[in-house]
This record gives C-alpha cells, sequence and structure tokens, in this order.
C-alpha cells in the first residue's frame, strides 16, 4: 500500500456488539465527519451478496466509503472438517471484500484455551494466504487479550512461519495494554509488519476494560509515532466500543484528534 496513513472509524462505535443491522452507524457516522469506514462484519445478514449490496448503497447515501471488513475470529479448529469449514469461509471472504472494494481483512483468533491453538491459525493462513496475494488482499492478524492472538511472540511464530507480505499485524493499543504490554514497544519491533491500527484506550493490564479516549493509560503519541513510519499505508481506526450513542460523536471526536496529530490532513467530507 503507498496511499500512506488513512484516518477510519469502526461501525462497532455506533452499533456496539450487537445486530443493529448498522442502522446506528449509518444515522450517526456521517455527523463525525470521517468518510472511511471498518465495517464489523459479525452478523450471517453482513455477508450474503444482499446485504453486501446493500450496505454499499447505504454507505453511497451517506456518504461513507467502506475502507477495511472486520471478521469474526479465525476459528479452524483441532480437526480436518473445521479446517476445511474454514478455508472456505475464508476465500468467500475474499469475494466480499472484493465486492465492498476494500483491500484489507482483519481477524483475531478465538480464545488461547479452546480449539486448536494457534498452529491451527498459521495453518489455515499457510492455505488462504496465497489467495490473498493473487487478490492484492491482506489480512490484518488482531490482537485480543486472552486469545491465541496475544503477545508479540505469537507475532513472532506467525511471521517465521508465513513471511508473506499479505498477512501484517492490526496492532490494538487498548488489547496490547490489556495484555500487559507496551503498545509503543510492540510498534517499535513490529514496524515493518504494522499494516492496520485500532485506537483504542483501557485502564490498564487485566480482562480488558476500554474506556473513552484519554480515561485510560495509553500514549496514544507514543504509539502513533512509532508505527506511523512513512512506508506504512494502512488505516488508523477509532475503534472505541460504544459507550453511550448520546455522547459518542463527542466521544470519537477525541480519537480523531489523537490520530489526526499523525496524520497528514485529508479532505474534508461534507454532507
Amino acid at each position: 500500500m503507498t496511499r500512506g496513513a488513512t484516518l477510519s472509524v469502526a461501525t462497532i462505535c455506533f452499533d456496539g456488539f450487537g445486530d443493529e443491522d448498522f442502522v446506528p452507524t449509518f444515522e450517526l457516522a456521517p455527523r463525525l465527519g470521517v468518510r472511511d469506514l471498518e465495517i464489523n462484519a459479525w452478523y450471517g445478514r453482513n455477508l450474503t451478496p444482499a446485504g453486501v449490496d446493500g450496505l454499499l448503497g447505504r454507505c453511497r447515501h451517506a456518504g461513507l466509503r467502506p475502507a477495511t471488513l472486520q471478521v469474526s475470529p479465525f476459528d479452524p479448529g483441532p480437526e480436518s472438517a473445521d479446517l476445511a469449514r474454514e478455508v472456505a469461509r475464508w476465500l468467500w471472504l475474499f469475494e466480499v471484500a472484493h465486492r465492498l472494494g476494500v483491500d484489507v481483512i482483519k481477524a483475531t483468533g478465538a480464545r488461547r484455551d479452546t480449539r486448536g491453538g494457534l498452529a491451527a491459525v498459521i495453518e489455515l493462513l499457510g492455505h488462504v494466504v496465497p489467495v490473498a496475494e493473487q487478490h492484492g488482499l491482506t489480512i490484518a492478524v488482531e490482537n485480543h487479550v486472552g486469545n491465541v492472538l496475544e503477545h508479540p511472540e505469537d507475532y513472532r511464530r506467525i511471521f517465521e512461519e508465513v513471511p508473506s507480505g499479505a498477512v501484517g499485524m492490526c496492532l490494538d493499543t487498548g488489547h496490547f495494554v490489556a495484555s500487559g504490554h507496551d503498545p509503543a514497544a510492540v510498534a517499535r519491533e513490529f514496524a515493518d509488519r504494522v499494516v492496520h491500527i485500532d485506537l483504542k484506550d483501557c485502564t490498564g493490564p487485566g480482562p480488558g476494560r476500554f474506556v473513552r479516549f484519554g480515561e485510560g493509560v495509553v500514549d496514544f503519541d507514543a504509539v502513533l509515532a512509532q508505527a506511523i513510519t512513512p512506508a506504512f499505508g494502512g488505516y488508523v481506526v477509532v475503534e472505541l466500543p460504544l459507550v453511550d450513542r448520546a455522547t459518542v460523536i463527542a466521544d470519537l471526536q477525541a480519537g480523531v484528534r489523537i490520530a489526526s496529530r499523525h496524520l497528514s490532513p485529508q479532505p474534508s467530507h461534507e454532507h
């Protein structure tokens, strides 16, 4: 990617974790003034051909643009049938990305104590990454507290065993703090593999209590100074899980201000 760092906002910020059919997103997101949208496609209706066409039409109507696609976690499981189903799912997700016009698909892993573990994720990537390469797609592997994709050593293993440039790190600032890591140090170590950045604040190590920007301990400026190198061409995503719809625009504007300190000026988005 050579477009430079780009600001976006995730639909989770407006919809929360429930199946809202993106109604709050398309009502509220245009008010934020950020055109690029990360689509959190976690429900069946989001991934059917009709669902994808509907998303595109609603984005055009709202003056928004699909930027990246977040999908349900990697979950290949320990059995060959589980892996086959997961490979088939990812092949369709590549088609969904094509239809949406996005080139990044983001996913995290299953819980560390279940299913096939990190080895199964790596095996899955081995099957689907060549297809991603053929289609010019990037798989952004997101860290998450308590999951098989959590610690720097998990990423060292992934990048050693799957060296393809079609796989990169989605650096989630809040989840690295929750897992006991300094996200700025992670960004420094993996600067050449960070392809996506999720801005999220956190109260500190533990199960992950994510709070409004400025109410936690994340040093966003330190992280972004390390992560946004001249070669970085990915998205910086404001990704505060919904706190209160009555304050959502102000809550997200705080994240936009943080990101904007490290981004080149972008065209304003007016409606």
